[in-house]
């Protein structure tokens, strides 16, 4: 009876053992699993933080100097997720005009901006694009618009003093060498407007044979589609090479990648 019993009390002792090791492990689940929850609730910080790109629109900019930039942004995704996943995502892209009022592109369609100089004045943005196009020449014209101008370039100085990255596509680098930014530093331009944006900005030492510049805190690119490609380059630089390949294939897009590499045109005949 007495190994009998002792065998009863061993079991009694080993159940209560084993009871009490699963309410522990469904516990240590339970903290997990509301760990993960809250990780989640607060904004996933397994994610780096979303980076706010800031996008300036006026009357006759480019479109594919704004949306081009901005699709590289827009479609980047973070690793391990894909397209098709809900926020959060590396970047947010915000539009900005100087006021929030309809702009209309150069032949293209009108954009309403997400907000205006003073509410951009407080927004954390860590990076902001100037694009270029048409509008570009009334937008520094002195004569004409002596007060906008100012506004303009006193908000750009503003803006300067708080970015990360302040970047120009196309002719959009002569409003950042008309504020005297660019002095000292290599940049880049439109080619077909090098003559006159490089007058906007004597001291800035342009280059006309590269796709885009990075000179640290200014990147600039050359015109138009060159911008798409800077800005891919940009979302390499701010999420890593590895986001930046996905979001190129997930656009199905040929990224040039070196902005040293020459792009070839075929033969064209002359237009008078």
């Amino acid at each position: 009876m007495g190994a009998t019993e002792n065998r009863f009390d061993i079991s009694i002792v080993y159940l209560i053992a084993l009871g009490a090791m699963n309410r522990e492990h469904v516990r240590v689940k339970d903290l997990v699993l509301k760990h993960r929850e809250g990780s989640t609730m607060a904004g996933s910080p397994a994610f780096p933080r979303t980076q706010k790109i800031g996008v300036f629109v006026f009357d006759g900019f480019e479109p594919i100097d704004v949306f081009g930039f901005a699709e590289a942004f827009t479609i980047a995704r973070f690793l391990g997720t894909n397209y098709a996943s809900r926020p959060p995502y590396p970047f947010e892209v915000v539009l900005i005009g100087k006021e929030v009022k309809k702009v209309k592109s150069m032949n293209g369609p009108s954009v309403m901006p997400d907000m205006g100089f003073d509410q951009a004045r407080h927004e954390p943005f860590d990076v902001l694009m100037i694009p270029g196009g048409g509008g570009t020449w009334p937008l520094l014209d002195e004569e004409q618009n002596p007060a906008d101008v100012k506004t303009l370039l006193d908000w750009l100085h503003a803006m300067d003093g708080k970015v990360q990255i302040m970047a120009s596509v196309c002719t959009g680098a002569a409003v950042l060498a008309r504020g005297g930014l660019l002095d000292g530093l290599p940049a880049a331009t439109n080619h077909a407007a090098f003559g006159w944006v490089t007058k906007q900005g004597p001291k800035v030492l342009w280059d006309s044979v590269s796709r885009w510049v990075d000179a640290g805190k200014y990147v600039t690119s050359a015109g138009v589609s060159a911008g798409t490609d800077m800005g891919f380059y940009l979302v390499s630089r701010l999420a890593g090479r590895a986001v930046a390949e996905v979001a190129v294939k997930d656009a199905e897009y040929d990224w040039h990648r070196d902005p040293q590499a020459p792009i070839f045109y075929p033969q064209q005949g002359e237009v008078s």
